[in-house]
């Protein structure tokens, strides 16, 4: 997308502080997001165990509704300025791209849903201490079936109705799996959008993540293709401590 950096000279003065007016105001919103994503990142920190062991559920609930508030209100902010110039038409378009991929959207498309659950088939073998037990689901199963799909083109992917993005992750604590810090049981439901023709055979090959699945028991895993799939928006937080932006004026320094 085209977008100029600055006003130009030939724009009209009440023109330019429009521009800037708007500008302003969308540099107040990401601000805003940004400061409630390091609050509430740096409560769940200080309310989780350095073992991960356990997770205050109650709380995280109570951070993801007041980041769905504050996202409500940034949307109502957008819509009042989209009936602006064209300028402010591109900024608002340029801050719904972004939004978008990151995940802070809900999107809709084809794809496929996958659903993994604990087997009823018991296990009896003697397993060493450190081995998982196959008639179990665990959180590196699922953590290889979304690499598989990303793999494979899925453009989004949710376990659990948890929306996944850059800073997602899918980790056991104990003998609970937990997805974006926020409790999830079997049956693990994981949907993704893209094409189902390139989807559904990657998880299907021969000696493929679904496939000690299917030798072991079929009814851990279910594979289908859904024409007309949604997947949430992320609701957790985006930390950002150590990582800032890289300007085009500190690239040239570096490079000097």
């Amino acid at each position: 997308m085209d977008l100029n950096p600055a006003p130009t000279e030939s724009m009209p003065k009440q023109d330019r502080r429009t521009w800037w007016a708007t500008l302003l105001l969308l540099c107040s919103i990401l601000g805003a997001m940004l400061g409630l994503s390091v609050r509430t990142q740096q409560k769940i920190r200080n309310t989780t165990a350095p073992s991960a062991a356990t997770i205050d559920t109650k709380q995280v609930l109570e951070q993801q509704r007041t980041i769905k508030t504050q996202q409500d209100h940034i949307t109502k902010l957008e819509q009042s300025i989209a009936s602006g110039s064209s300028h402010n038409m591109l900024l608002l378009e340029d801050l719904k791209s972004a939004k978008f991929l990151a995940g802070l959207t809900s999107v809709k498309g084809p794809g496929i849903v996958v659903t993994l659950n604990d087997s009823k088939k018991p296990y009896t073998n003697m397993l060493p201490s450190n081995f998982p037990p196959p008639n179990i689901v665990h959180d590196t199963d699922i953590n290889q079936i979304i690499n598989e799909l990303k793999q494979a083109g899925a453009e989004a992917v949710s376990v659990n109705d948890q929306r996944l993005v850059a800073v997602s992750a899918v980790r056991c604590a104990g003998p609970t799996v937990y997805v974006n810090n926020t409790q999830a049981a079997p049956p693990f439901v994981i949907r993704a959008i893209g094409d189902p023709k390139t989807l559904l055979p990657a998880l299907n090959l021969p000696g493929g993540v679904t496939d000690a699945f299917v030798h072991f028991d079929p009814a851990m895993v279910k594979s289908e293709v859904v024409k007309h799939l949604t997947i949430p928006a992320y609701s957790g937080a985006i930390p950002s401590k150590y990582a800032v932006p890289v300007s085009a004026t500190s690239e040239k320094s570096q490079g000097a």
